[in-house]
């Protein structure tokens, strides 16, 4: 049986959180876990940058990139469109900083991350 994308992320999100359970005491006194609503590629797409791409890259609208060389992703659309992208990671990105890893991300994952960067884009002079 063949899982969806969001079903993928969904069950990874999951295993994260039953790796960090606390013990039955605690857990009736931690807060409530925040809803991932797999429908929002938004979202997912935050998912995506933040467990992939956050090691070297910005992923945020104001954080610095730990990696010298790797541009914020709210600085991307400065050299060209968001939606260029999609090609490279669906062919499996070979390009950016010198020692970026080499990746591929199915469709809907492609859509979700670049939904998510066009989304944080800093708004270009006019």
């Amino acid at each position: 049986m063949l899982l969806r994308p969001a079903a993928l992320i969904a069950l990874g999100v999951l295993t994260l959180g039953a790796c960090q359970m606390p013990p039955a005491e605690e857990a009736a006194e931690a807060a409530p876990a925040p809803v991932l609503d797999l429908d929002n590629k938004l979202q997912v797409g935050q998912l995506i940058a933040e467990t992939r791409c956050s090691r070297c890259h910005a992923t945020g609208r104001g954080d610095r990139s730990p990696h010298d060389e790797a541009k914020p992703f709210r600085e991307f659309s400065e050299n060209y469109p968001i939606r260029d992208l999609e090609e490279p990671l669906a062919e499996g990105i070979m390009v950016g900083h010198p020692d970026m890893p080499v990746f591929q991300l199915s469709p809907y994952e492609i859509d979700a991350l670049l939904s998510y960067m066009e989304s944080i884009q800093k708004p270009h002079p006019t």
